[in-house]
């Protein structure tokens, strides 16, 4: 089964459970896709996180309500589409298709509803430079930093200060400092984002506190280097998801995506960071 057809699974799947508290090992099971990843192929193809995409369907299915039973309130419909009051519903109604719900109901403007929220990329040629390497366990000492996106660097000055309290002073250097990225902070809601960082240690270095052990598994990856600001890395990282491993009959292994770093801000300019994504594969 081929990636397109996966994302129709999950879409239909979707569609049918438009009420349910699905859950991501439930998506992950239907796509195929490990559940590490499923958020960040689903974006790459449709171009909507899976919470755009899933309040698309139920305001398409409110315009439908607003239109064929013109007897119920706009309040009840709003709360049948997961709204808790009349005005998010009508905010995120006429952000969608210009029109508030009293002047689509009055209008019965049905053309925008017709158009789907996404289409799927086509394929082209591509000029990114993949290569698959074998690598070996790689033991860190990691920080793991949850919530707000942009105090990251709160983390990482945790990290560098632990570096540097150590009885061998250690540094962070390009090629040994690496992220675990499991969300995408453009798609995943601030309380939930996830991120570790980490430093290549030796395994009799003891470990405590907030910095705790972790180890990135031995086995094959994909690897391209993405080169100038971090904040923009995603347009790197999904080419490769949704073009690269289709073309290249690849499937991307149980672990989320990898970051190493190459150099640091304080550095150079921004235009000039390098930063290796890795995935690991199958």
């Amino acid at each position: 089964m081929n990636y397109e057809q996966r994302l129709e699974k999950v879409t239909d799947y979707i569609g049918e459970h438009i009420d349910d508290n699905i859950s991501l090992d439930e998506l992950s099971r239907v796509s195929c896709f490990s559940k590490f990843h499923f958020h960040r192929l689903f974006t790459a193809f449709t171009g909507l996180s899976l919470k755009q995409y899933i309040r698309w369907l139920r305001l398409k299915r409110a315009a439908h309500q607003l239109i064929v039973d013109k007897d119920q309130s706009i309040l009840t419909i709003a709360m049948n589409a997961g709204f808790e009051s009349h005005e998010a519903f009508s905010r995120a109604f006429k952000k969608t298709c210009g029109l508030s719900p009293s002047q689509f109901r009055e209008g019965l403007s049905w053309s925008f509803w017709e158009r789907s929220p996404y289409s799927l990329p086509k394929q082209g040629k591509h000029d990114m430079n993949v290569d698959i390497k074998e690598i070996s366990r790689i033991r860190l000492a990691m920080i793991e930093h949850r919530g707000e996106p942009q105090l990251v660097g709160e983390s990482v000055n945790k990290l560098i200060s632990w570096a540097k309290a150590q009885p061998l002073e250690l540094k962070p250097k390009a090629g040994e400092t690496f992220a675990i990225a499991y969300d995408d902070p453009k798609t995943t809601p601030a309380c939930e984002f996830r991120f570790d960082l980490g430093i290549i240690v030796s395994e009799n270095l003891k470990l405590d506190g907030e910095i705790t052990e972790k180890y990135l598994p031995a086995g094959r990856y994909a690897i391209t280097m993405h080169k100038g600001s971090r904040n923009n890395i995603g347009e790197t990282i999904y080419p490769l998801c949704r073009d690269w491993l289709p073309n290249a009959h690849e499937e991307l292994g149980d672990f989320p995506c990898v970051f190493c770093y190459h150099n640091f801000d304080h550095e150079v300019a921004e235009t000039e960071l390098l930063t290796e994504c890795r995935f690991l594969l199958k």
